[in-house]
């Protein structure tokens, strides 16, 4: 009888130790989550206003996506409707970074490592010293 109530009790401390543990990490990972899309969202608020749109725009989907088009593709429509079709939207999306990239006057390899670590890249153009130019614009 009592060896049943010793196993009970183990039992219940440990769901009690999972469930704060649960707990601590859900907390954790949200103060993560919400800082890595607040600084994506700055970011590319700066990188709008750089490019001389409004920085709102990067808040509003889809729309921040047509801006995009105009910063990084001379407006390319071709583009835009890629990014709503699945697996097109992948070649859109590194047509906006690489168009992005090079109007900001970066090279093949800063655009290289802004596919794949944008959330490093991105704040670097955004508060580095680069300069939008639009003559580089892709196509």
């Amino acid at each position: 009888m009592s060896n049943s109530n010793s196993s009970d009790a183990m039992v219940a401390l440990f769901a009690g130790g999972a469930s704060i543990f649960f707990i601590i990490f859900m907390i954790v990972y949200s103060v993560v989550l919400i800082g890595i899309c607040t600084l994506l969202i700055v970011s590319l608020w700066k990188i709008f206003v750089k490019a001389g749109k409004p920085g709102w725009a990067c808040l509003i989907p889809g729309y921040n996506f047509w801006v995009m088009s105009e910063i990084a593709c001379n407006n390319n429509i071709m583009f835009f409707i890629f990014i709503f079709i699945p697996f097109l939207n992948f070649v859109a999306l590194i047509a906006f970074i690489a168009g992005i990239c090079r109007t900001f006057g970066k090279g093949v390899g800063f655009t290289i490592l802004s596919v794949f670590f944008y959330l490093v890249t991105f704040p670097i153009l955004a508060f580095g010293k680069s300069q939008y130019d639009p003559s580089k614009k892709l196509g």
